[in-house]
């Protein structure tokens, strides 16, 4: 009996806490929107509250910037990438456009030179080189079908380069004068002194002998064609002294000379027409 009584009394106790929060939350509520009382307490409980909401948010907010790094990194390396292949692309466009530069340059100095030449020329364009290293020879995009014939001088806008030694009907093969199997009758410029030049496989040098010691050679002399071989015209640049000595007889001058065309450089040259039978003997009259 004494145990129900206390159930009941604990019910009771509970209903009047339960009507009491009612009555105490409608109160608050009514106070919240008819006074400004709660708000220095509602400012406080923000204050006290906003490090545990900033907390909870933090994840979600570290989440997105990650994220939005993650992803403006790839774009930032996408941009960079397309950047570099435009860098490689222009540069690659700038070497192109200065090798046509170069190359119009040395026609057009090529097609001036042909205007000086006294005797018909072919434009000819190098195809390659030989590989070995004690020749010179090489091989050009010109033959027989363009009138390319054998032993025909071949020149550039500086000068003497060599001559045609075996020709097909659409290339042809020259040898250089620097090589060591050739050489070609040539004459001191400022007074007519002559003698040959002989190729010693060095492709910047060429060996001058057959001419008297005397003191009327001087280093920086240009030598020309004599056109005494009825091959090479008479007059054409080859060569300038840049070392003379006394050979071992002590009558002969013993010289080496510069070739003045750029042999390491050879893009295009003129390949010289035969001369006919007329001018042939002219040219090797003394």
């Amino acid at each position: 009996m004494s145990r129900n009584k206390d159930i009941t009394v604990n019910s009771s106790l509970m209903k009047m806490k339960a009507l009491f929060f009612c009555l105490f939350s409608l109160l608050l509520i009514f106070l919240d929107h008819r006074t400004a009382y709660l708000e220095s307490i509602k400012y406080y409980l923000n204050g006290a509250v906003y490090p545990l909401q900033a907390t909870a948010k933090t994840p979600g907010d570290v989440t997105r910037v990650v994220k939005s790094w993650f992803e403006d990194r790839s774009e930032l390396i996408k941009q960079i990438e397309a950047l570099e292949n435009r860098e490689l692309y222009l540069s690659f466009e700038l070497q192109k456009m200065s090798t046509v530069i170069a190359e119009n340059r040395r026609l057009r100095l090529l097609m001036r030179s042909s205007v000086n030449v006294e005797h018909p020329t072919t434009t000819a364009e190098l195809l390659n080189i030989t590989s070995d290293p004690y020749r010179h020879l090489i091989m050009l995009n010109q033959g027989e079908r363009q009138e390319i014939h054998n032993n025909s001088p071949i020149l550039n806008n500086s000068g003497i380069i060599g001559q045609i030694i075996e020709i097909s009907p659409f290339s042809s093969k020259a040898i250089l004068i620097t090589d060591p199997h050739h050489s070609l009758p040539i004459e001191v410029n400022h007074n007519g002194v002559r003698g040959i030049a002989s190729g010693n496989g060095k492709i910047n040098q060429l060996d001058v002998t057959n001419i008297p010691y005397s003191d009327d050679l001087k280093i920086g002399d240009l030598l020309v064609t004599s056109g005494l071989d009825g091959i090479f015209p008479h007059g054409y640049p080859v060569a300038t002294i840049d070392s003379i000595d006394i050979d071992s007889t002590g009558f002969f001058a013993k010289i080496t000379a510069t070739p003045t065309a750029n042999l390491e450089r050879i893009r295009e040259v003129l390949v010289l027409q035969p001369q006919p039978p007329a001018e042939r003997a002219s040219s090797t009259l003394p």
